[in-house]
């Protein structure tokens, strides 16, 4: 039926268009009539203009023969002449020409008729009053005539004087005659060709509308259901194209329909098996993403166990599955808690994670992270790897999970909000890795901990040298949230109720303030207030939340808090003798206020005693770890008592904090040029520069440094030496005890490109310096001799050595473990474990 109605539009079609030429034709032939009339205008108007100018110049003829016989008024001969002239002429449509003279009287005439007669009083005014050649129209005897008259003139003193007029009568209907032909000719072409037009309009349409009408009724009849039936036309026109084409879709519909039953079976069968094909991908799929969700979930759990630290977390990945009976989740996002402890301080422990990509890509990156970071959680169980900062602790971290995606070169990168935070004081140190800003609830208002971008996901290149760590002390009852992108990622309806993603970064924290603090809450005010639509994880961190009120124990009584300003303010002045005795009385019972400790160690650094300003300021940074200036006091403290390895970590430390510390960035480099590592002093000293380009310090300084360098022991050798020579002479000096000597010649063969990272010349210099009692330096070299030979347990046992003499007895008791680890037959390292064990029982 759609085809017979298609045909039956087509011929109708037809119909239209026929009608249309019709149309177009009777217009175009009515258009001829005014196009006829005003060509006959135009061509009267050119016809009497040239007739115009022909009287005009017929009539300056005769005046020019006929002027000096009308003034004379005797004879006309001439002028007589010149009218009878005009009869064999044959100007088309002249009737009659004549002139008359100055008396009103007929003097030649073309007929001869009205010569000698007057002029009818009437038509002579009118002459009389002409001053120029004039045209007048008239009815005469049934014609209707042209009157050209031309008033014949003589100049007399400077004046035109009339003697005559000269008059030329046309038959108006013979002087058109020519334009008249012209319009009747188009209108009889016009109408031939209007005529013409209609015959092949109709014929056109008969022509087209009659295999039209052989393929209406064709189609008529198979809609009807008679598949039998077949168009016959055989043209090799578009029309019999069409009956063909109609003929052959006539074939198939009724092979289909016989065939029917038997398609459809078969189709079934066929949509049956791909069904059953995609069906068994989905439960691939489906498992595939049921094992990842399986390798996920123990890999993030919530094993924070602090007293004071408290962790909750929420988690719901936008891809929901079910594999077999169970149901289950997938996505990018991960949270993980634990307890850990460094240098004998608890630590809470969190990282919440959102991978790139969707699903099983999202997953990915979410199972790299849990597998990198546990592993780095398991190690830092171990006794060994437990002695170190939480700075350095945290650093290790996104080190390991920032060379591991750098590996995938650009395929996964994930956004990380990592920290630590001490379970005594609530210092938290912390990382933010391109992930949303963390939250602060404090006192029924929640603020974002950061203002600015510092590092980028990890995975992308150059993060290392930006790498820096947030600090920030918390107060009891305070509430850290931090989450992923599925926390901001809504879509949130408008006034007019059309869903719009949310642009507004402070949405969330309207959503914690109206939940509370209170995850649950929270979660459920989210959900509220749009839809989510991504991954969405939450963990949430309070410190001292449920543990009642602390009393003020940490604050001085009112006497000591007034004798610490005074102290303070003779500090201040100068007088550190008197400063002294203010606090001498007091001083053991309050040590154990901050604000003592620190006033002690800043009173201890002037009055030269060392190392009892380092137990103050270290006593002081155990209750506040936050306090980045005493963290700096210590290292410069420490510093200037000698302790250089001592003084670099602890610096190393506030780097990680503030990388653009110039104080810090001058101390460190102070102590790596007394260390002799030259490299590491001058990037501190070009970091200074790079934020204050005029420090004069810092000019000072890079001096000093290039100087101390070339100035060296290094620049004394002559370098032209045969190396193996100088090794041998170097041996000869160590064994006869000349350390000195030796030491000079073991650096001089460093600086060779051959032995530059020899460990062997390195651990000979670190017994040479350990001999000469410089112990700093002697560390620095032991510590690179197993940087670059991680199995000399002799350099182990030698450092051990050096520890005990400094009576730091946990680390000399790891480094003769680690020694007996890479060799358990080593007798010295045995001993000297004993020794120890013994000197501890005894000190108990």
């Amino acid at each position: 039926m759609g085809m017979l109605n298609l045909i039956d539009s087509f011929n109708k079609n037809i119909r239209i268009r026929t009608k249309m030429i019709i149309l177009i034709l009777t217009v175009l032939f009515l258009s001829v009539i005014p196009l006829s009339i005003i060509i006959l205008n135009r061509s009267q108007q050119i016809v009497l203009k040239m007739t115009f100018e022909i009287c005009t110049n017929l009539a300056q003829n005769i005046s020019n023969l006929a002027t000096e016989e009308l003034l004379i008024n005797e004879t006309y001969d001439t002028t007589k002449t010149a009218i009878a002239r005009l009869k064999n002429s044959e100007i088309t449509g002249l009737e009659d020409s004549y002139v008359i003279n100055i008396d009103g009287i007929y003097v030649a005439d073309l007929t001869e008729k009205k010569i000698g007669q007057p002029v009818p009083s009437n038509i002579l005014s009118y002459f009389t009053s002409l001053t120029q050649v004039k045209l007048k129209e008239f009815a005469n005897a049934g014609k209707n005539v042209l009157q050209f008259s031309y008033p014949i003139s003589i100049e007399y003193r400077n004046m035109p004087m009339r003697v005559g007029t000269a008059v030329f009568e046309f038959d108006k209907d013979k002087v058109y005659e020519s334009v008249e032909k012209i319009r009747k000719t188009i209108i009889v072409v016009s109408s031939i060709i209007f005529f013409a037009g209609i015959l092949i309009a109709a014929y056109s349409a008969i022509f087209f509308s009659k295999p039209i009408q052989i393929l209406t009724d064709g189609a008529r009849r198979i809609g009807e259901g008679d598949l039998s039936h077949r168009i016959k036309l055989k043209g090799k026109d578009e029309l019999g194209e069409l009956a063909r084409t109609f003929n052959q879709m006539t074939e198939q519909i009724q092979d289909f329909t016989q065939n029917l039953e038997l398609k459809v079976k078969q189709r079934t069968e066929e949509l049956n098996r791909t069904l059953e094909e995609v069906r068994a991908l989905k439960i691939a799929q489906d498992g595939d993403y049921y094992l990842t969700s399986l390798l996920l979930t123990p890999l993030q759990p919530n094993n924070n166990f602090c007293s004071n630290i408290k962790t909750e977390v929420f988690m719901e990945q936008k891809k929901k599955f079910s594999f077999r009976k169970w149901n289950s989740q997938i996505g990018g996002d991960i949270c993980i808690t634990d307890t850990i402890n460094l240098n004998g301080r608890e630590y809470a422990v969190f990282v919440n994670g959102d991978a790139m990509g969707k699903s099983i890509q999202g997953a990915g990156g979410a199972l790299v992270l849990g597998v990198v970071f546990n592993a780095g959680l398991m190690r830092s169980r171990v006794e060994k790897y437990q002695n170190i900062f939480p700075e350095i602790w945290l650093r290790e971290r996104f080190l390991d999970l920032h060379n591991v995606f750098l590996s995938f070169d650009g395929s996964m990168y994930i956004s990380v909000c990592m920290g630590i935070i001490d379970n005594q004081s609530g210092t938290m140190y912390y990382i933010n890795a391109e992930h949303p800003w963390t939250v602060l609830y404090r006192d029924g208002k929640a603020t974002f901990l950061e203002e600015e971008l510092a590092l980028r996901k990890l995975g992308t290149p150059g993060q290392e040298d930006k790498f820096h760590i947030r600090m920030f002390p918390l107060m009891q009852g305070d509430i850290v949230i931090t989450g992923s992108d599925g926390r901001d990622d809504l879509m949130i309806p408008n006034e007019e109720g059309i869903e719009m993603m949310n642009e507004d970064e402070t949405e969330f924290l309207r959503r914690v303030e109206e939940g509370e603090g209170n995850l649950k809450k929270i979660v459920e005010a989210i959900m509220r207030r749009g839809k989510v639509t991504d991954d969405i994880s939450l963990i949430r961190i309070s410190f001292k939340e449920d543990i009642p009120e602390e009393s003020q124990e940490n604050l001085p009584p009112p006497e000591i808090q007034h004798a610490i300003e005074e102290t303070s303010t003779l500090l201040d002045k100068g007088k550190v003798e008197e400063a002294y005795k203010k606090v001498q009385q007091s001083l053991d019972e309050n040590k154990k206020f901050p604000d003592m400790l620190k006033l002690l160690g800043k009173l201890y650094y002037q009055m030269g005693d060392y190392l009892q300003a380092i137990e103050c300021f270290e006593q002081y940074l155990d209750i506040n770890p936050s306090d980045n200036e005493y963290l700096y006091a210590l290292s410069n403290t420490y510093r200037v008592f000698g302790k250089l390895n001592q003084a670099a970590d602890v610096g190393e430390r506030l780097y990680l904090r503030e990388p653009k510390n110039i104080l810090n960035l001058l101390n460190l480099a102070f102590i790596y040029q007394e260390l002799k590592i030259f490299g590491r002093a001058t990037m501190m000293v070009e970091k200074v520069l790079a934020i204050d380009p005029e420090n004069l310090q810092a000019k000072k300084l890079l001096d000093s440094i290039y100087e101390t360098k070339t100035n060296s022991n290094y620049a004394s050798l002559n370098h032209s030496q045969n190396v193996e020579q100088i090794y041998k002479e170097a041996e000869k000096h160590y064994k006869e005890k000349n350390y000195l000597e030796a030491l000079r010649l073991y650096e001089a063969i460093l600086l060779s490109d051959r032995y530059s990272s020899s460990p062997r010349i390195l651990f000979k210099i670190a017994n040479c310096y350990s001999y000469l009692g410089e112990y700093d330096k002697a560390i620095v070299y032991y510590n690179r001799t197993i940087h670059e030979d991680e199995f000399n347990f002799h350099a182990h046992n030698n450092l051990g050595g050096i520890f005990f003499k400094q009576g730091l007895y946990e680390k000399a008791k790891m480094e003769w473990n680690k020694a007996l680890e890479i060799n358990s037959d080593f007798e010295t390292a045995a001993m000297n474990l004993k020794k120890l064990d013994k000197l501890l029982l005894q000190k108990k």
